[in-house]
Order: structure tokens, then C-alpha cells, then sequence
């Protein structure tokens, strides 16, 4: 039998939020996944069922909405690249 994707075992992860961190703490500096090691729907190519999104990604973008913008036009993109990956693995297991 075939494993789950990735994309179902995370998301049954239980994640418990206590607190909001400092600002000094929640600005982002630099550094994440290459762009290089992601494919045109921000899966990492070397770890298929994973993707990568906003500041997850070694990309410097000035704070506020640019930044937004970015972390939601790149969040639509490799959500729509897990769909398409959750649909295929569906599709090829039955």
C-alpha cells in the first residue's frame, strides 16, 4: 500500500499557539530554500509532496506589502502545485 502524501500527515499536526513572539523577532532577515532547488510550482524538487512558500523562500523583499504580496501570490502558487499533487496522487493509487 502507497504512504499518505506528506501534505495529509503534516496537516494533522497539532500546533498550539500560546503567545505572539516580539516584532524584533518576527521580521525576517534573510536566508530559506534556494529558488533554484524549487520548480515552477515551489515543490522542492529533491523532497516531492513538499513546498515551499512566503518566507520560506532565500528571497529579500522590503517588510510590509510588498512583502505581503509576495508571501500570498507565492503561497497561491505552491498551494495550487499541492492540489494538482494531491489529485494526481489520488488519481494514480485507485
Amino acid at each position: 500500500m502507497p504512504s499518505r502524501p506528506a501534505m495529509f500527515t503534516v496537516s494533522e499536526w497539532p500546533l498550539r499557539l500560546t503567545a505572539a513572539r516580539p516584532v524584533a523577532e518576527a521580521i525576517s532577515s534573510a536566508g530559506g530554500v534556494a529558488l533554484d532547488a524549487l520548480d515552477e510550482t515551489l515543490q522542492v524538487r529533491a523532497l516531492p509532496g513538499v513546498f515551499c512558500a512566503g518566507e520560506m523562500l532565500d528571497w529579500e523583499a522590503p517588510t510590509g506589502g510588498y512583502l505581503l504580496t509576495a508571501c500570498y501570490a507565492s503561497g497561491w502558487v505552491a498551494g495550487h502545485g499541492a492540489a494538482e499533487a494531491a489529485r494526481t496522487a489520488v488519481s494514480t493509487s485507485a
